[in-house]
């Protein structure tokens, strides 16, 4: 089979691009706020490129189609796009009108000052939701930092320009982490909403059939069939919601049955076990036992 090289893009790809600020292999912010016939990453981000950094788009007017991990996004005004390290990046399509800064950050430099477990959880919430919808004062808090990164790093005669745009992106990362952060709760906050609701009818549902079948059907895997899902599955939803496992409410209503049966007049043990559906009365005896701790006679004549 012949290999396919993917195309990477990093620092030497952007350097010569006018209207842009940068530290040399570090950092790099780009917008054409001021050129309205200069559209970001048209020259060479029209095909699939692989992003060795992290990158950032932040868009402020206008809109983009594009593709991030080969799916494909719509970035509006008031979106953010971000991308980390090894993520695969293409510009489809945008309007005559669009106005965005880029933002490219060397990884190597980026500080670590985190859980790495709640850094991994990030990266893996940003691979599945790479764009973000803030707020109105988040997207202008973002913007702030963004505008005050470039006019330092702008600002020739500054001998410490490099140090506070380097702190002005480790603020913008931090800001972003913490509203990352909250969505991933709060979006794992309605999942186990919606997830618990699941439950509860599944719940509902297995009671409602238990109520209709238990006097002929006593095995899980046949309420398991009713209901689509595995016996396994089943078993373990009934017990998170009610505390019992699905078998032990399949014979909580069959012997039940079998007791006010058994106590009525002129129903003989033999009657019951054949109207329980049970194969003998040896067995119908020894399910009985099991779950009272006496015969059917015993429980009759008690």
């Amino acid at each position: 089979m012949e290999q396919v090289n993917i195309f990477q893009i990093n620092f030497s790809h952007i350097s010569d691009i006018e209207n842009a600020a940068r530290i040399p292999g570090k950092v790099f912010l780009f917008d054409n706020f001021n050129e309205q016939n200069t559209k970001p990453g048209r020259e060479f981000m029209t095909f699939p490129v692989q992003v060795t950094n992290t990158f950032m788009i932040i868009c402020t007017r206008g809109e983009a189609q594009i593709s991030i991990n080969l799916k494909q996004y719509t970035l509006k005004a008031g979106n953010i796009a971000y991308t980390i390290s090894g993520d695969f990046f293409q510009w489809l399509a945008m309007t005559d009108d669009i106005e965005c800064a880029v933002i490219v950050v060397n990884k190597n430099i980026m500080r670590i000052n985190f859980d790495i477990k709640q850094g991994m959880e990030a990266a893996m919430f940003i691979k599945e939701h790479p764009i973000f919808v803030p707020t109105d004062k988040d997207f202008e808090a973002v913007m702030s930092i963004y505008t005050n990164t470039k006019m330092v790093l702008c600002h020739e005669d500054f001998l410490f320009k490099e140090d506070v745009a380097m702190n002005y992106l480790e603020i913008l990362r931090c800001y972003l982490l913490d509203r990352i952060l909250k969505m991933m709760n709060v979006i794992k906050e309605e999942m186990e909403s919606k997830h618990s609701k699941r439950k509860e009818e599944i719940f509902r549902q297995f009671m409602a059939s238990v109520q209709q079948n238990y006097t002929k059907e006593r095995n899980v895997i046949f309420y398991a069939s009713e209901l689509c899902v595995s016996p396994k599955y089943l078993s373990a939803v009934i017990h998170d919601v009610s505390g019992k496992y699905a078998r032990e409410w399949i014979n909580d209503y069959v012997i039940l049955e079998c007791k006010a049966m058994l106590k009525m007049e002129g129903d003989s043990v033999k009657n019951v076990c054949n109207r329980l559906n049970f194969a003998n009365q040896s067995f119908f005896a020894k399910y009985f036992k099991q779950h009272t701790g006496m015969t059917p006679s015993e429980y009759k004549n008690k």
